[in-house]
């Protein structure tokens, strides 16, 4: 038996009231980045990130068309999904275009090194997951990446995960590891 895919009909709330009530799905502030095959250095501040599956391990990323990054997302193409923490604010508005900045120029904020893949990694995150893009889809404005994890860092010194819900940054309350 075949599904039928669900048809496009206007929604009953508009682009306004569906970002207005987006607004209160607290969300992990993250910065999702890649080189892409020909040199292309780009990344962007992102908080529809998730997991998908712990077996095998992967998650997906939902990035704006718009962005350089979101055409580099394709099969096989290597990312980095960086969990931001609490003193990273800045790193959060840089990849999220509020310091003017674009492309390579968006990493003098943090200190990034390379993965063996030449991905940039974030040395200070919360955790950092090294993925290559298993399938994408295209959907509305955006293109929502499953990537298979290949590698997790996790850093001791991270301070609390940065947040945003409401239209600003928060902080969550630390815990230790389990």
């Amino acid at each position: 038996m075949s599904e039928k895919p669900v048809s496009a009909e206007p929604p009953a709330a508009g682009p306004a009231r569906f970002r207005q009530g987006m607004r209160c799905l607290a969300g992990s502030v993250t910065v999702v980045a890649q080189q892409s095959a020909g040199g292309t250095l780009s990344g962007v501040t992102a908080t529809a990130v998730c997991s998908l599956s712990a077996a095998p391990p992967s998650l997906i990323a939902c990035i704006n068309m718009t962005s350089v990054l979101a055409q580099g997302l394709v099969a096989g193409a290597p990312f980095s999904v960086n969990i931001l923490s609490e003193h990273q604010e800045d790193i959060a508005r840089a990849f999220g275009g509020q310091k003017g900045l674009s492309g390579r120029d968006r990493f003098i904020y943090g200190e990034w090194y390379r993965s063996d893949d030449g991905v940039p990694l974030l040395a200070a995150a919360r955790a950092t997951f090294e993925c290559r893009v298993a399938s994408f889809v295209d959907y509305g404005s955006h293109r929502a990446a499953i990537g298979l994890v290949r590698d997790v860092h996790m850093s001791d010194e991270a301070d609390a995960t940065l947040l945003f819900a409401d239209g600003r940054f928060v902080t969550a309350i630390k815990t230790d590891p389990v």
